[in-house]
């Protein structure tokens, strides 16, 4: 039967009502796993090599196992590449004493071509033109009975020698090393005939490289790539740029020696080539690797920053902290003082998040679990632990508990029925503790905290398990995935940092979670591979991590959560000292935590939860140092951190952003309001090192009518009030430093 447009329409539309009651019907045909990802710049163009082009590819193919391994220029690797031999292919320059047969094999590149030099003269003579190049050393392969001279002419008409090629030296290729300047010929001068197999030279130290080559000018403003030139292998390693590819300009230099993966920023500006270049100590079968490179704009590999929108949750609500059973202190926390572990921080945050170990409720993942049963028998794998008494004495507290079912301590062998056990589990513990049929105590879980030596295959069963036995028994818990990251792929070939987002949540997930969850830290690797802390704002830090998470949650989750539920920075501050290789120093410490937390809010980022609640007891190394307040062992004292995300939250704890007023070099400045988008608060801070004593001004509208300015250091736990703006006929003028400053805002 035909059917009209009538009885298509009729078929269609309630077919199409019934899709839309389905949330995952259209998420699911556009689920894209890699929506987080930015394409590298070097996918436009294409690529050659300086040796062994057939293999240049492994250098883009996405795998850090396979890698472009150059030639070894010397012994004999240089002689036929034309970028290197500067001879190769070179006639002899005639001249009167010039006597020689088959002189093309003297340059062509074969070690076992000959041609012969007869006398003339008195002399056997052979000269070539460099047209005033310069020389880093010659290789020779002869057969004579007497001594082969060789020398240089130099413009000037001196001659300088450069070795001598002996009767003990025959059928050999020997390299002579000298440098020297502005030659005019290379001459070979001997008393009888001599037979020639090949001559070639270096001008320079031989070089290894590959160069990016794109149809029209690109931006480039950073490399990311894992290479190496092994120890003691190379001299330099530099990053050139070219309109022509004819003529090199310098953009900037790295250390040969980096071994792990890297990312270097450039000067940023348009290029139709790109070369990547090592310099070779001059040894023998010497040589260079080149595993993964690609290239980014400015932003790297993170991409640019979202839209700013008004934010869904105040300063106070979306501030929380990592929290661990007895806060350090050994013992159930409603045993502790008023000023003691959760009640330490009742003034700073809304919710602590818990590292809650599955292997502390039951002895292997299959394990049946009664959580109801904890007070007078303690769980399957513990007789003493009761979590009733610990969360409740944190829910007293003010806070709400996000619970991170970590259960890392598992091999993923222990699992034999991964999806089964983790339903089971999840379904006993939302029963418990869950609002519907529980004693509401926990409002989020997440399915691990970092699992990432397990295979994807068995984490995406765990996470269904624990999703659907969750959503099962409580359609009202909160349920997100463990940390994952939406930037780099290839990260699930690794050992131990499988955490590739788009291979560990399907469509079918997507659509059931409540959201997605993160771990972001501030670290860059400089130019001699080593891992540095850093400012937030710093463009090349892996705080920007984030904004792979975001295109991810708004492609494939729109509107649903992210949470930071782990970030911070090692520093100093509350008696104790950081002193490791990320640490940074207490005011810094102070500065970042206040400005990581407002760009946090300008994300639109629901909850970032701080690492770690104290310090660890023991030598400073990583993450040992990176509480808001000292260990037990310093007597749990408060850092600057604490006390300026303290005062933040007392002057502007109930603040929603709602924009940016500015966001560049000479200064961060958004605006923050009521939740009804009334302005309240403008707050600024320049975006540099926390130590940096620069002070600038901006301008912003004379409009707002500011009444009050106070500097969020953390030096003291009094507010401390600071310059209010210069008002000028236009504008006024703010005064920005390194520390965050709150210019409050006349109602």
């Amino acid at each position: 039967m035909q059917l009209s447009k009538k009885h298509l329409f009729f078929f269609f539309i309630p077919l199409l009502f019934w899709a839309a009651s389905k949330p995952s019907f259209f998420s699911y045909k556009k689920f894209n796993p890699d929506a987080g990802i930015v394409i590298p710049i070097n996918k436009k163009g294409s690529i050659t090599a300086s040796s062994n082009q057939s293999a240049v590819q492994k250098t883009q193919d996405g795998d850090l196992s396979t890698a472009w391994q150059s030639g070894a220029p010397l012994p004999t690797g240089f002689i036929t590449n034309s970028d290197q031999n500067i001879l190769l292919h070179q006639k002899p320059h005639a001249n009167i004493n010039s006597s020689w047969t088959n002189a093309v094999s003297f340059t062509d590149g074969n070690l076992n071509n000959v041609g012969n030099v007869s006398t003339n003269l008195g002399k056997a003579m052979v000269e070539f033109a460099l047209k005033s190049k310069n020389l880093f050393s010659v290789s020779l392969k002869g057969q004579t009975d007497s001594p082969i001279h060789l020398s240089a002419k130099l413009n000037t008409g001196e001659i300088k020698e450069i070795g001598v090629y002996s009767k003990k030296d025959n059928f050999q290729l020997i390299r002579f090393e000298k440098s020297i300047n502005n030659i005019d010929k290379l001459r070979l001068t001997c008393d009888k005939k001599f037979a020639l197999f090949e001559i070639a030279a270096l001008s320079e130290a031989p070089k290894e490289f590959i160069v990016f080559h794109f149809p029209k000018p690109e931006r480039i403003g950073s490399i990311k790539g894992k290479l190496w030139a092994g120890s003691k292998v190379a001299s330099s390693s530099n990053v050139y740029a070219s309109q022509d590819g004819n003529t090199w300009n310098y953009l900037t230099s790295f250390s040969p020696e980096i071994k792990n993966e890297f990312l270097l920023g450039i000067p940023e500006k348009p290029v139709s080539h790109l070369k990547i270049e090592h310099t070779l100590i001059p040894n023998d079968w010497n040589k260079v690797y080149f595993w993964e490179i690609k290239l980014y704009d400015r932003h790297a590999h993170y991409g640019e920053k979202p839209t700013a929108n008004q934010s869904a949750v105040s300063i106070k609500d979306m501030l929380g902290i990592n929290g661990y059973w007895s806060w350090g202190t050994d013992q159930y926390s409603h045993l502790l003082g008023e000023n003691e572990g959760p009640r330490k921080f009742k003034h700073l945050i809304s919710h602590a998040r818990n590292y809650h170990d599955m292997t502390w409720d039951v002895l292997d993942p299959g394990q049946p679990i009664d959580f109801s049963k904890m007070s007078e028998h303690g769980t399957p794998a513990k007789d003493w632990v009761n979590w009733d008494l610990e969360y409740t004495d944190w829910k007293k507290t003010g806070f709400d508990i996000q619970a991170s079912l970590q259960f890392y301590r598992f091999k993923p062998e222990d699992w034999q029925t991964p999806e089964k056990s983790a339903f089971n589990y999840a379904k006993a513990f939302t029963h418990h503790f869950g609002n519907k049929s529980g004693n509401g105590l926990i409002c989020t879980i997440e399915a691990g905290n970092e699992p990432w030596e397990y295979p994807a295959n068995i984490y995406q069963k765990i996470l269904k398990g624990i999703v659907t036995g969750a959503k099962s028994t409580d359609p009202g818990m909160e349920v997100f995935p463990c940390a994952l990251q939406a930037a780099d792929p290839e990260m699930e070939k690794t050992h131990i940092f499988k955490n590739y987002i788009g291979a560990r949540i399907t469509a079918e997930m997507a659509g059931q979670l409540d959201g997605v969850n993160a771990h972001i830290y501030s670290y860059v690797t400089d130019k001699n591979g080593h891992r540095m802390a850093v400012h937030p704002e710093h463009p090349l830090s892996t705080f920007w991590e984030i904004n792979n998470m975001i295109r991810w949650r708004d492609h494939n989750m729109p509107g649903k959560k992210i949470y930071l539920s782990e970030w911070g920075w090692d520093h100093s501050g509350g008696g104790e000292d950081c002193t490791h290789d990320v640490c940074v120093s207490e005011v810094a410490g102070a500065a970042y935590a206040v400005r990581a937390l407002l760009i946090a809010a300008r994300l639109g980022i629901e909850r970032a939860s701080w690492y770690f609640h104290n310090n660890v007891k023991g030598p400073s190394s990583l993450y040992t140092r990176s509480g808001l307040i000292s260990s037990s062992l310093a007597g749990f004292r408060s850092k600057y951190s604490y006390w300026a995300l303290h005062s933040l939250n007392y002057i502007m704890g109930d603040a929603y952003f709602l924009k940016i007023i500015k966001e560049d070099e000479s200064g961060w400045v958004y605006l923050f309001g009521d939740k009804l988008g009334k302005p309240t608060h403008i707050v600024g801070w320049l975006p540099v090192d926390g130590n940096s004593s620069k002070v600038s001004y901006v301008s912003i509208d004379p409009d707002y009518d500011i009444n009050l300015a106070m500097l969020l250091s953390g030096t003291t736990s009094n507010l401390i009030q600071t310059d209010l703006p210069v008002k000028k006929e236009n504008s006024q003028m703010l005064k920005l430093l390194a520390q965050p400053t709150v210019f409050q805002l006349n109602n």
